[in-house]
């Protein structure tokens, strides 16, 4: 085999089989770069979970304390017309 030619098949192997050309290893990688670079972007650091994790805990506590008021309203609500019954049956008793 001639030099040149030796020359041209270590150049087709080297560079994805364009003789002398990278551009589609390079597009390969750019490629591959930019992908990389939107999964990046994507994830969420430490503080971003901290952050959400304070958001959850502001908002379940807030949850719990209208909970606790909506607790107390019914058994208000239930106590009065307990009550209130037992006098309309008291009212009602006299009378007959």
């Amino acid at each position: 085999m001639s030099e040149e030619i030796m020359e041209a098949d270590a150049k087709t192997r080297c560079h994805g089989g364009a003789a002398g050309n990278g551009n589609g290893t390079e597009r390969r990688f750019a490629a591959i770069e930019r992908d990389v670079a939107v999964f990046v972007s994507n994830y969420c650091t430490k503080e971003d979970l901290v952050r959400v994790e304070l958001k959850l805990l502001d908002r379940f506590g807030r949850l719990d304390a209208t909970m606790a008021e909506l607790e107390s309203r019914m058994v208000r609500w239930f106590f009065a017309t307990t009550v209130s019954l037992a006098a309309v049956a008291f009212t009602a008793g006299k009378f007959l």
